[in-house]
């Protein structure tokens, strides 16, 4: 009856667990929530990047623009050309990489992603 018990109990405990992507115990649920944009697109990947790495700084200029037309828009993505945007102007050219120290700066394949989003637009 004891091992039934724990066996059930132990079910019960990983099927509750289930389902939560984030672990509550150490507040991380906003790097997890929904940002409203379909998981796994060419710009939902791009905007986790900029929401890691970015938005401490740049949040009130970019957290919003939830949608390709948004972006292209506000002017900061030039459809079609990560070379003419305005992004890839504020990410690489100035100072030489984004984020400033002591953040850690972009890497080649997050630069990388983001030039096949906007490419690819």
């Amino acid at each position: 009856m004891k091992k039934k018990f724990l066996l059930l109990f132990s079910l019960l405990v990983f099927l509750g667990s289930c389902g939560q992507d984030y672990n509550s115990n150490y507040n991380d649920r906003g790097t997890y929530a929904d940002i409203g944009i379909p998981p796994g697109t060419p710009l939902y990947n791009s905007y986790k990047i900029l929401q890691n790495k970015c938005f401490s700084c740049h949040a009130a200029k970019w957290q919003d623009f939830k949608t390709n037309q948004a972006w292209i828009d506000s002017g900061e993505v030039t459809k079609g050309s990560f070379d003419t945007s305005s992004i890839k102007t504020n990410l690489v050219n100035f100072g030489g990489s984004m984020p400033l120290p002591p953040n850690a700066s972009l890497t080649d394949a997050e630069v990388e992603t983001l030039r096949s989003w906007v490419n690819g637009l």
